[in-house]
């Protein structure tokens, strides 16, 4: 990938960090910036890259330069870093939104800067692999294909666009989505529904909305935030989901069921694939049966589960069971892990985990057998 020195201002943040470390491995010099210098120093020090706390003074000598913080600080910290950036080095952001970084990137960085924006559509606990992952070339040369090299090696699905167009389709596919199942959570807020209780009657589509409404909810409200109103095309969006909400209400209240079913229809034949649509819901619905099924069976056998975010490992004896979480009895200590928080490892796993904490010891048995 090249002997290069790459700057990520912002680098101790999730995506931040998450590109470091991905850089790093691939043998390249990685600097990270941020303003919390203990901070940046325990991060780059975990990480093994260097830290500086001077975002342009960072960025002088770098060959490429991220810009990696929120949205809603994008823009003046691209108006402080790009007149620092040197000519032919590359001078990029990961931000959701790509209009008005491109646009501030072109115009604060020299002419020889080569400037492209990028939109990693995942977070950093997903991880790259498998994820789309958008360029919007606005003044790329050699940089281009080296990033396009660098995506593949790590099988991410790259798109390319210009800003606007990222824009809009981004204005629906991130827009929309989180202001749907946020106004669904707001609707439970409001009606002050019991979702506990909700839930041991619930359906597994309704339990799958309420796990997506709390994925969202559950992490941070400013990116969301600056991504419904740091869009220029998202409010176009909001008026046409809300008018199509009063129309379907309406039709509901006038008690029109034709009305209503071709509506249904309508939709239908607008999206494509409606079968594969739903055998992948189907295989996430049998996974999440499956797995309440199959620890429901285990109480009072031992189980061993893995947290899918620390990574760590529970080893212990199935002690009650319900949809949302398990309790576990490690050695008298008692668990309570969030079904969706872990994974069943297999008897393999189990064997090999047992024999890492516990150890191996070896006898040798000697048996005299009396005469028959």
């Amino acid at each position: 990938m090249g002997n290069y020195l790459i700057t990520i201002i912002g680098g101790y943040g999730g995506m931040g960090a998450l590109f470091a470390g991905l850089f790093r491995d691939e043998g390249l010099g990685v600097r990270i910036t941020g303003p919390d210098e203990e901070k940046g120093r325990r991060v780059a020090g975990e990480l093994g890259v260097e830290y500086m706390q001077d975002n342009r003074e960072a960025a002088g000598d770098a060959d490429i330069v991220m810009i990696s913080v929120p949205i809603g600080k994008t823009l003046d910290v691209i108006k402080e870093v790009a007149p620092s950036v040197k000519k032919e080095a590359l001078l990029m952001d990961v931000t959701s939104v790509k209009k008005a970084p491109c646009d501030a990137m072109l115009r604060y960085s020299g002419a020889g800067v080569e400037v492209m924006g990028t939109h990693p559509v995942f977070g950093p606990r997903v991880g790259i692999e498998g994820q789309v992952f958008f360029l919007t070339p606005v003044r790329a040369g050699k940089w281009l294909p080296w990033m396009r090299k660098f995506l593949k090696k790590y099988d991410a699905v790259v798109y390319e666009s210009t800003p606007d167009e990222h824009d809009r389709l981004m204005a629906v596919v991130q827009g929309l989505t989180h202001f749907v199942f946020i106004s669904v959570g707001r609707t439970l807020q409001r009606l002050d529904f019991d979702l506990r209780e909700s839930r041991k009657v619930s359906s597994p589509v309704y339990d799958l909305m309420l796990d997506i409404v709390g994925r969202i909810v559950g992490q941070n409200p400013d990116v969301y935030a600056s991504i419904q109103m740091g869009n220029p095309e998202i409010l176009e969006i909001h008026r046409a989901f809300l008018e199509t909400g009063q129309e379907i209400s309406d039709t509901v209240g006038r008690g029109d069921k034709e009305g209503f079913i071709g509506m249904v229809n309508e939709i239908a034949r607008h999206f494509h694939n409606l079968d594969d649509a739903i055998k992948r819901s189907d295989r996430q619905i049998h996974s999440m049966v499956s797995d309440l099924n199959y620890l429901r069976n285990s109480v009072g056998d031992e189980v061993l589960l893995k947290h899918i975010y620390s990574g760590g490992m529970h080893l212990g004896v199935v002690r009650e069971v319900s949809p949302q979480e398990v309790v576990i009895d490690e050695s008298g200590k008692l668990h309570h892990l969030k079904l969706s928080n872990i994974e069943i490892q297999g008897r393999d796993e189990m064997r090999q985990y047992r024999q890492k904490k516990f150890g191996v010891v070896r006898r040798d048995f000697s048996v005299i057998m009396g005469e028959q």
